[in-house]
């Protein structure tokens, strides 16, 4: 990432490991230092039960999820009646829909069906098969499933300001290695005012570090990403919070668990 990493004279290892609960699960057992997780619950919910574990940072503090709908369903109020695909039942993107529902006054357990259909290429077959009506999807596959003539029927980003995208790491290894973590947030926040704020650099950069896709489409889907991007890694507690009492609510998290005792 243009040597950002290298001037705090860190080499770094990108690890492509998918969902949340196994990011956490890598995180856990030493097998990497600093985990993306897509989703503040996850991590939240893993330190109520006991996991050593902070958030440190917010690369979203955003849902930057898009609803797309089937080509008969082009609507918020064409959503009534069907069936939504969500990843599964208490994923992000579960709880990202019934709450952008709820504020839109639609009772998500009553007004639509949710169901667990897997990953964005999952939901995006569902979608283009009929089996589902609508599903939230990341920018890239909205871009993608628009142009084959699939309608935007929201974006959350506008909607939901609570972090979707945050950065962990394990308490003992904050103690051990505090001048790495500092370092590490430092080359980071440089990345993401890259990535926020100069478009064609940003672009540039992924195309060499071998992001695949049309030049139109990464065009397309970075204007739908860069503005959720939190310019200095900031954490909206707010956001956090309302996360939180949502879990709490649900009783997925301890009554007695508070960001306080999350962050100690």
């Amino acid at each position: 990432m243009r040597g950002f990493f290298k001037a705090q004279g860190l080499e770094i290892q990108p690890i492509f490991v998918r969902g949340g609960p196994a990011a956490l699960a890598a995180l856990s057992f030493g097998e990497v230092d600093f985990a993306e997780i897509g989703g503040a619950q996850a991590i939240m919910r893993s330190r109520s039960r006991g996991l050593g574990a902070a958030i440190i940072g917010a690369i979203s503090n955003t849902t930057n999820y898009q609803i797309v709908g089937s080509k008969s369903t082009r609507t918020l109020k064409e959503m009534k009646g069907k069936t939504i695909g969500v990843t599964g039942a208490g994923a992000f993107s579960d709880f990202a829909m019934r709450t952008f529902l709820r504020r839109r006054g639609i009772d998500p357990n009553k007004d639509v069906m949710l169901r667990a259909i897997g990953g964005s290429n999952l939901r995006a077959s569902a979608l283009e098969k009929g089996i589902v009506a609508a599903a939230p999807f990341a920018p890239d596959d909205t871009v993608r499933l628009t142009r084959l003539g699939f309608p935007m029927i929201a974006n959350l980003s506008d909607a939901l300001t609570i972090p979707q995208t945050i950065v962990t790491t394990r308490n003992e290894f904050l103690e051990k290695s505090p001048e790495t973590a500092k370092g590490f947030l430092k080359a980071l926040i440089l990345g993401i005012q890259l990535a926020k704020f100069n478009k064609n650099e940003a672009i540039k950069a992924g195309f060499e570090a071998n992001l695949q896709g049309e030049p139109e489409l990464v065009n397309l889907a970075y204007d739908l990403y860069a503005p959720a991007f939190s310019g200095d890694l900031s954490v909206n507690m707010n956001g956090l919070q309302f996360m939180l009492d949502e879990d709490k609510r649900n009783r997925l998290i301890d009554a007695k668990f508070t960001l306080e005792s999350g962050r100690q």
